[in-house]
């Protein structure tokens, strides 16, 4: 994990409806990632999960670790590509059980593009790089009309989030 690392400022974080889960720091009861670029091109974040998010007594509720990488997944295609997206699937392969109090790193990387979707993966890994998750989402963007329908985006809104919808991939 000593890669080189830019952080990474996400643009929408000044929206003032915004309070995502994953993402946002006026979420109170989020996991306000800071996320950085490593060299290769890949999204990463570091995280250590407090016993609030806990299942068993020390181990990391899946739940909130499937957060952590769709998250992460999804900020790489906003970014990367410019666009908002939902994910359609979400696969998550826990190889061993995460502990609270522990420090990991999870790192996601868009595969391919096809029939307007966007296909990315993500991976968490302890401190000596042992992986503890492996997943993969296929992303579908979100048009305006969408935007608009399911969040509620209308006038000042979505004219100013514009340039995140209606986009043509494949």
């Amino acid at each position: 994990m000593n890669e080189e690392r830019a952080p990474v400022v996400l643009p929408w974080l000044d929206e003032p409806r915004f309070e995502c889960f994953g993402c946002s720091p006026r979420n109170k009861i989020g996991l306000a990632l800071k996320m950085y670029r490593l060299g290769d091109g890949r999204l990463g974040t570091d995280i250590t999960f407090s016993d609030a998010y806990a299942s068993y007594p020390g181990v990391v509720h899946g739940g909130i670790v499937s957060v952590l990488v769709d998250e992460l997944m999804g900020d790489l295609i906003a970014l990367d590509r410019g666009l908002l997206a939902f994910s359609v699937t979400l696969r998550t392969k826990f190889l061993q059980p995460m502990q609270t109090g522990t420090p990991y790193q999870a790192v996601a990387r868009i595969v391919r593009e096809s029939g307007g979707v966007v296909h990315a993966e993500a991976d968490v890994l302890d401190a000596d790089g042992t992986p503890h998750v492996m997943a993969n989402s296929a992303y579908q963007p979100i048009s305006s009309e969408q935007a608009e329908g399911h969040m509620g985006l209308v006038g000042a809104d979505r004219e100013r989030l514009a340039h995140y919808f209606d986009h043509a991939i494949g």
